[in-house]
């Protein structure tokens, strides 16, 4: 896309978890964090933070996009790395997750699918998933990110299309920050015609390789900003919502909203992932 106009960051959230289940109650054991536990006999829900994201958002004229997961996947006793996948799960039929899809939607933020942890592999259950999400929101989804950033290329990308989506936005480095394989801008896969949406900046790589210190998360963020304003390119930030909880995830937060107070400075434009994706699409004359 050039730099023929100001950098575009689009801000997008993977809704894994709505509810603080038993694995984060066990991971404030293990860190010594007692103020976690108070969650176990109070009616408080701290992983929901669905109105702290969208005011803070609104706040520097944002819109983000917000993918929905609708994990199936069952526990193996035997693999506890299933329990984290299987345990904790939600329903966008929940009525309160299904009220909130439809009150992000009417109020400008974009709803996409969050493909489940198996299903880039398998079509019909992508296809389910989908028309879950579109019976809830009431109308089509045109956008995915397959949870994990589980992706085969391009077999991914053709089931996707196949079944009516038009952008993924599950392309990135594993492990790592910045923009991968040097790709700064969305693309069209020749093989399937599928928009991609490369991701630059994922919350629990940067602070993973920042050792969970919220400044020097911060100080290495400023290096892909930079790299996104000089190329006039499109910069894909992923923040899971239930990180806003100060007291779980502390820095997560303040970080998120420096890199918008930042960009913002530097007259970045915010586009949710639908409208780059119908950019991309009309510069390439479809």
């Amino acid at each position: 896309m050039g730099t023929d106009h100001a950098f575009t960051v689009c801000l997008t959230h993977d809704v894994d978890r709505v509810y603080k289940t038993y694995q984060y109650l066990t991971h404030d054991v293990r860190r010594g964090r007692v103020r976690g536990l108070r969650t176990l006999v109070t009616r408080e829900q701290p992983y929901w933070c669905f109105p702290k994201i969208t005011a803070m958002e609104d706040k520097y004229g944002a819109r983000s996009t917000f993918f929905f997961l609708e994990e199936s996947i069952r526990p193996d006793w035997l693999k506890p790395s299933s329990w984290k996948l299987a345990f904790g799960r939600y329903s966008m039929r929940d009525p309160r997750v299904a009220a909130t899809i439809r009150e992000l939607d009417a109020g400008g933020w974009e709803i996409g699918l969050h493909g489940s942890y198996r299903s880039y592999r398998d079509r019909a259950l992508l296809a389910k998933e989908k028309e879950t999400l579109e019976e809830v929101l009431g109308h089509g989804v045109i956008g995915i990110r397959q949870h994990y950033l589980n992706l085969d290329v391009p077999g991914t990308w053709r089931i996707q299309r196949d079944i009516g989506l038009r952008y993924d936005a599950s392309f990135a480095e594993r492990h790592t920050i910045g923009f991968p394989g040097g790709r700064r801008d969305p693309f069209i896969d020749p093989a399937t015609g599928m928009v991609v949406l490369p991701l630059a900046l994922m919350e629990g790589y940067l602070f993973h390789l920042a050792g969970y210190d919220a400044e020097r998360a911060w100080t290495m963020t400023l290096p892909i900003i930079d790299e996104a304003e000089a190329h006039g390119a499109t910069l894909v930030v992923l923040w899971h919502p239930h990180l806003f909880n100060e007291d779980d995830f502390p820095g997560y937060a303040t970080v998120y909203e420096r890199i918008m107070q930042e960009c913002r400075s530097r007259g970045a434009r915010f586009r949710t992932c639908a409208e780059v994706c119908r950019e991309v699409e009309v510069h390439a004359g479809l």
